[in-house]
């Protein structure tokens, strides 16, 4: 089992922020910073890759260069359990890794309102961090 002092679940702005400022205050600390994909989206880009971005791929964050030029650990993974007794994260992945401290930086995620009539209706999206979905959402809204 792996073992750090600062573990960060999530690998978006937030969490990519705390991994760098953590390490920068404390550099003798061991970080790893587990995002659930390997390429990360600039939330507050996206609109821009509906017409002034050439492509999705030009609003990727650099976080595995980023916090790796800093010595900490960038992992693909996603949590399925918290053991905060015992200081234990299980990923599906199987790997379970031991922490001192824990930070979650999930964000958010959109959902459509069921009393907000068509909601149901073809057409109707939300916006997802999520660059295969964001492609897929792109082709069908600008072929």
């Amino acid at each position: 089992m792996k073992t750090t002092d600062v573990l960060i679940i999530g690998g978006s702005a937030a969490g990519m922020v705390t991994a760098l400022t953590g390490k920068a205050h404390w550099p003798n600390k061991e970080f790893i910073l587990v995002k659930k994909h390997k390429e990360v989206m600039v939330p507050c880009g996206i609109p821009y890759i509906f017409g002034t971005l050439d492509g999705i791929d030009k609003n990727l964050m650099p976080v595995d260069a980023s916090v790796g030029k800093a010595g900490i650990t960038s992992l693909v993974d996603e949590a399925t359990e918290i053991d905060t007794n015992n200081k234990v994260v299980t990923f599906a992945s199987g790997e379970k890794i031991s922490y001192k401290k824990l930070v979650l930086a999930t964000g958010s995620t959109p959902y459509k309102p069921n009393w907000l009539p068509g909601v149901d209706l073809d057409n109707v999206f939300v916006i997802l961090k999520d660059k295969s979905y964001l492609e897929n959402l792109k082709n069908k809204l600008i072929p």
